[in-house]
């Protein structure tokens, strides 16, 4: 017998069906009457939503990437400035193993055929010897030279200070070192550094040679990273570094040696690689004249000078703190020297400018700070002009100037961070260009053209601001190339 016996079929169809019909789907039938949307799984709801919001998410996108890349200089440079503070603490406060390095190599120019090089370990080197190896590049490793055991100079229980000094360099090209460290006694060394830089004493096939410049960075560590980063993504490496002085606020301060010197320059890569040329500012002046964390040559002054590219190019390097006849009568012997006369360019670097324009009024005209190096001023131009200066190059005051007077350039370059003169209190009617704001500064020395029957080199200026703009440049022309085309 049929169960439908008792039904009446004669209602709508409609009924009969929604009645009978046997469940095949959860709805509308599912007695739970649970929302059809949760059936489907996580991934599906994801893929789903995404597919009737993708126009969103790719303006989204677009607009995270275009912040990322408007604002990556800034958290790049939030980020060196944090690591640099972070480390300096982590080794005051003795957190990290002993033997470890504290300061990165940092390589200075200390004469013609030497580059000087300054490390610093934080602790336990009592039981450990360190050595210095280097070779030239064409030579190979079968020719390294290795320096040591080096004596350490102990300054805290966080700070051990190793200097040495590679040389003689009597040929230019690539130079590889290394610092190695073991146990006392022992031959197997662990390697802790390894790094090349170029050298220009004497050259076979000439080419350019190119120095970053800057001065007066002081305290502004995120500033000077700031210039440093702009340097170290040129489109044309840098050969050397040029810092015309003030790196630290306080000579004896430890700590602003290593996050607002050491710790920058370092963290790019820079100073690891680009031998530093240096005069000291009024700043970072050794009274002591130690110096334990710039060039310093065993009995010697802090002034100095060395050539370039077969002597073609000529750098003296002068002390402003120090108004010594000794300092007068080294200058009057060097400018009397055959390398001296017989370089094409002819470049000073001293931190008191000669020719200061910039300065704090009441510092200026009530507490006589325009009194400071005024003998370079009155005694050491004269000297300039009459042994065929090229280009003073100076920092102290905090912008950017840029004159000639009576055939020699001056440069004031010292805008690496500190705080900017923006009040004028003398007129020299000398500068041609100017900037207020932060910079640095890009020499290349160019060598003779192929055919160039004078044989003479050229030097281009460039200044760029914070932003890597380019906003001065001049081709400069030696004096005695000048000379030989008027004759």
């Amino acid at each position: 017998m049929s169960r439908y016996q008792d039904m009446d079929f004669s209602e709508p169809y409609s009924s009969v069906s929604f009645q009978y019909k046997q469940l095949t789907s959860p709805y509308p039938y599912n007695k739970s009457k649970s929302n059809p949307a949760s059936h489907f799984s996580t991934k599906q709801h994801i893929a789903r939503w995404c597919r009737h919001h993708y126009k969103g998410l790719v303006i989204l996108m677009c607009l995270i990437l275009f912040i990322l890349y408007s604002t990556w200089g800034i958290i790049a440079n939030c980020w060196t400035f944090i690591k640099i503070k972070m480390d300096n603490t982590l080794f005051e406060r003795g957190y990290v193993s002993c033997g470890l390095l504290r300061k990165e190599p940092m390589l200075f120019v200390q004469d013609t055929y030497h580059v000087q090089v300054i490390w610093e370990v934080n602790c336990g080197m009592a039981n450990k010897d360190m050595t210095l190896t280097y070779w030239h590049d064409q030579d190979g490793m079968a020719n390294r030279t290795t320096i040591g055991p080096i004596e350490p100079k102990v300054l805290d229980p966080y700070h051990t200070l190793y200097r040495a000094t590679i040389g003689p360099l009597e040929t230019g090209g690539q130079i590889h070192y290394m610092l190695e460290m073991g146990p006392k006694g022992e031959k197997k060394k662990k390697t802790v550094a390894k790094h090349a830089f170029d050298w220009f004493s004497r050259i076979d096939d000439e080419q350019p040679i190119r120095i970053a410049a800057m001065a007066d960075n002081q305290f502004a560590m995120a500033t000077f990273s700031s210039l440093l980063r702009r340097i170290r993504k040129l489109p044309q490496r840098p050969h050397f570094l040029l810092h015309a002085g003030d790196a630290v606020q306080n000579y004896p301060s430890l700590r602003q040696w290593q996050t607002d010197f050491s710790g920058p320059l370092t963290t790019h890569g820079l100073i690891q690689t680009m031998p530093l040329i240096y005069a000291h500012g009024n700043h970072d002046y050794d009274i002591t004249g130690e110096y334990i964390y710039s060039r310093k040559k065993d009995g010697g002054s802090p002034w100095f000078a060395f050539s370039m590219a077969n002597n073609a190019i000529r750098f003296i390097i002068l002390d402003s703190n120090i108004d010594w006849d000794l300092q007068d009568q080294w200058l009057k012997d060097e400018l009397a020297l055959d390398e001296f006369k017989d370089a094409q360019f002819r470049i000073v670097v001293v931190h008191v400018p000669p020719f200061l324009e910039y300065w704090d009024p009441e510092s200026w005209f009530q507490l006589k700070q325009s009194e400071w190096g005024a003998f370079i001023k009155n005694r050491y131009v004269p000297l300039f002009e009459q042994a065929g200066v090229d280009l003073v190059i100076s920092g102290h005051q905090h912008n950017y100037e840029r004159g000639e007077r009576n055939r020699v350039h001056y440069a004031i370059i010292g805008g690496a961070g500190g705080d900017l003169d923006l009040v004028q209190v003398k007129d020299w009617g000398m500068y041609e260009a100017k900037l207020l704001d932060f910079h640095f500064v890009m020499l290349e020395f160019r060598p003779p053209a192929k055919g160039d029957v004078d044989r003479s080199w050229s030097l281009q200026w460039d200044a760029y601001n914070i932003r890597g703009k380019k906003v001065d440049t001049k081709l400069i022309l030696s004096r005695s190339s000048i000379e030989n085309q008027n004759s």
